[in-house]
């Protein structure tokens, strides 16, 4: 079997690797049957589906004259993981052959907290000045939660493997927990609790869900949609993103824990295999939450529409408990949430700590939204959720929520009768009263 390494945003030298290629030779790889990838620019007009479809072309030109994809392993790091899920669903629209693993490591699944630290005036000066580069804006703006692009990208992956012919792929995700470095210090994205100092533990996750409610029809039954099947996933205690820690480049030999789960990711080659191994990564991330509960949080990305799909930017949201409580919750929020994305103003995400918040269960959720206009409003959501519902939000991973909002724009339309008596030359506002008859 092939490798392809991808590494993830601004790294400017292929040493990012480290001793991994050393280590997989040393297992068992020959020499030319690893292959390492990487982004070119930083530049600001770039996209994440710029460089999906840009791994594509160079697959093509490339690695499918030399070998087989559907018998190639994906290893990718941080953003590297986002690009490489789009790159392998659009083979799979197309009917073309996808690899047969696929393993992120730190993997940001669900966008990253720096996303929007990297975007300030700060970190284009220290870009600029330090590294004669820009920041890569449109990939950060990809990589803000609840993006376009994730929304997109997270929906379609759930589609697509829950469908009668699923991509014949072997999935795996796999973080560490470490953000201890003075580095991280300094700004509270990079120390944020159940991350690995970019990445949240939630974030990192491949098993998520997608729920939807279509306020139109007046149903406010949730839609739960989760995987068939779960993908095995590890939490790493004691290795960081990047660094003296980092789970790819402070690899020193195979003995490493996450070069040794990089090796039973790759040695999968059958569903029993790939069940045996979700099944002890499962029991292995469940002890390090149950050892970790400061560290053991969720992530909920809500998403709200009006009736058309246009976003909503102004509103409201609560999480209460069952007696209308905001501060039982409210002790279960991380700090500095919620986040709003920054161009998409109707996702807005809460980083809840998990055992905290399950102590409250269950939960009732409150929605008030502005149209700006005294003309239109809408229904204000405020229900319990159901109780077959009170575990939406998992340890360790992410739900998207999306909301089409009943929208009432009676206030802009009057009937009238047509009464002779009527000043008909009259200006308004205001209007005339209309016929309750």
């Amino acid at each position: 079997m092939h490798v392809v390494l991808v590494h993830g945003y601004s790294v400017r030298s292929l040493e990012t690797y480290g001793m991994l290629p050393k280590l997989l030779e040393q297992s068992g790889y020959k020499q030319d049957s690893i292959f390492l990838s990487a982004f070119d620019s930083l530049s600001d007009e770039i996209t994440c589906d710029d460089l999906a479809k840009a791994l594509e072309m160079r697959v093509k030109r490339h690695l499918e004259k030399k070998i087989d994809i559907s018998k190639t392993a994906l290893l990718c790091h941080s953003t590297g993981a986002i690009i490489t899920r789009r790159w392998l669903l659009n083979r799979y629209k197309l009917g073309l052959p996808v690899p047969r693993t696929l393993i992120t490591v730190a993997g940001a699944n669900h966008g990253s907290t720096l996303a929007q630290l990297g975007m300030t005036q700060i970190a284009y000066v220290y870009r600029n000045v330090f590294q004669q580069t820009s920041v890569g804006r449109q990939v950060l703006e990809d990589l803000d939660y609840g993006s376009e692009f994730l929304l997109k990208l997270n929906k379609e992956w759930l589609e697509a493997f829950n469908s009668n012919s699923p991509p014949q792929t072997y999935c795996f995700s796999m973080i560490g927990d470490d953000h201890s470095e003075l580095s991280h210090q300094v700004f509270w994205q990079t120390k944020e609790w159940g991350s690995d100092g970019t990445v949240r533990v939630s974030s990192g996750n491949l098993n998520y869900r997608m729920l939807n409610v279509d306020l139109l029809d007046g149903n406010k039954q949730l839609e739960v949609h989760e995987f068939k099947t779960k993908v095995p996933n590890l939490v790493i205690p004691d290795w960081s993103h990047v660094g003296k820690k980092g789970i790819i480049d402070a690899l020193s030999n195979d003995s490493d824990p996450p070069f040794e789960a990089m090796k039973q990711a790759l040695d999968v080659d059958t569903s029993e295999k790939y069940s045996q191994v979700q099944q002890e990564w499962e029991a292995k991330t469940l002890s390090w939450s149950q050892a970790n509960q400061d560290h053991c949080c969720s992530t909920a990305v809500f998403s709200l529409h009006h009736p058309g799909g246009r976003h909503i930017e102004d509103c409201l949201i609560l999480i209460r408990d069952n007696k209308e409580s905001l501060e039982t919750v409210g002790a279960s929020l991380c700090g500095h949430q919620p986040i709003q994305n920054n161009l998409v103003k109707s996702s807005i995400s809460f980083y809840l700590n998990q055992p905290k918040y399950a102590l409250n269960s269950p939960h009732s959720l409150y929605i008030e939204v502005n149209s700006g206009t005294d003309e239109i409003n809408y229904e204000i959501i405020d229900y319990p959720l159901p109780p077959k519902q009170a575990s939406l939000l998992k340890p360790n991973e992410f739900t998207y929520l999306s909301i089409v909002m009943a929208r009432n724009p009676e206030g802009t339309f009057r009937l009238l009768s047509n009464d002779p008596n009527r000043d008909v030359k009259k200006k308004w506002p205001p209007l005339p009263e209309p016929d309750d008859d």
